[in-house]
């Protein structure tokens, strides 16, 4: 994710998406009540008679005030629905009624408004994100259909078919395990991606405790259910969060690796952390601060308490990390809400 203009003044800034993953981080910046403007297409009607759904496209430039956001990675996009309040040209462009801005990854979005330091933290965030892959596989009786989702999308690479019939029983195992053989040599060669395994009845299941016996890794792979084993299956399943699971997932991880470190300090008590609001507050004053760690309740509202010093240390350079209440990390750091860690120590 790129930020190509910020004006503080004007409040007023231009990001773009780079990558799918970044349509995702934009739903935790645009808010309802935002407003935003970006290219799109309407539908221009000649004449009274026309049907809706009639009638030319015509490009043009939308302005509009948030109503709902939507992260849709099953059609790639960040889907942006609210009231129309501006755009160009005028004749194809009706102010006040609503509209749908479809964002994908390198379209510019231009938001008005001031970016807090929470939004720097998922800006941030989204530049560090390490672009998660997923493998999927959905599964049944009969086949099994993999799609890959990578940064700029979903593509279906294989179809395998399932052998095993119950009506040949004196072949029935060893069909079937050729076939899980078969699933099992693709997920070997997927070392960096995190695994969705799905299906509509039990092969999923005996999938499972055959790869338990190859003493499968189980830590990047989950199960879940879906309709059948096509690729309307793996669009199911995007439609269920799959990719939204795996940068929380990814985010989780990045901040336990944070945690760790900052009890290790504790733990040492070498003077390199301080915590609580008003220690913090000094470290910053002090200009020692190399990293703040905030819970993201801290954060919220336009009043939040801390924002002002924070925003001063990310200035001077401090790196942001917000913990998410709801995870573990986030619960494990609730106590402490605030921490800073230090260049060198200090002593007040």
């Amino acid at each position: 994710m790129r930020v190509i203009h910020y004006d503080e003044k004007q409040e007023e800034v231009k990001i773009q998406p780079d990558y799918l993953e970044d349509l995702w981080f934009l739903t935790k910046i645009v808010e309802p009540g935002d407003v935003v403007g970006g290219s799109s297409l309407r539908r221009f009607k000649t004449g009274d008679k026309l049907r809706p759904e009639s009638g030319e496209k015509k490009k043009v430039f939308i302005e509009l005030k948030v109503e709902n956001v939507e992260f849709a990675e099953a059609a790639n996009k960040l889907r942006l629905t609210g009231v129309i309040l501006s755009g160009h040209p005028e004749e194809f462009v009706q102010i006040g009624e609503h509209h749908t801005l479809d964002v994908e990854p390198g379209q510019r979005l231009e938001i008005k408004k001031k970016l807090s330091s929470y939004h720097w933290s998922v800006i941030d965030s989204a530049k560090q994100s390490r672009h998660p892959k997923l493998l999927i596989i959905v599964m049944d009786e009969h086949k099994a259909t993999l799609a890959r989702l990578q940064t700029q999308g979903l593509s279906f690479f294989a179809n395998l078919e399932n052998k095993a019939s119950k009506r040949e029983k004196e072949h029935f195992d060893e069909a079937r395990k050729e076939f899980f053989n078969e699933l099992f040599t693709i997920l070997k060669n997927e070392k960096d991606a995190q695994i969705v395994i799905a299906g509509p009845g039990f092969e999923k299941e005996a999938f499972k405790k055959y790869l338990d016996q190859k003493n499968f890794d189980f830590s990047k792979a989950w199960f879940e259910h879906c309709s059948n084993a096509e690729e309307s299956g793996v669009h199911e399943l995007l439609k269920k969060g799959v990719l939204e699971r795996a940068l929380v997932d990814q985010k989780i991880a990045q901040d336990y690796v944070v945690l760790e470190e900052f009890k290790a300090h504790l733990g040492k008590e070498d003077g390199l952390v301080e915590y609580g609001v008003e220690n913090v507050r000094k470290a910053v004053e002090g200009g020692s601060v190399e990293r703040i760690v905030v819970l993201d309740e801290l954060l919220r509202g336009k009043t939040s308490i801390v924002s002002e010093f924070i925003d001063q240390a990310r200035k001077a350079g401090a790196k942001l990390v917000v913990f998410d209440k709801e995870t573990a990390p986030g619960k494990q750091f609730e106590s402490f809400k605030i921490a800073a860690f230090l260049r060198y120590r200090v002593s007040w």
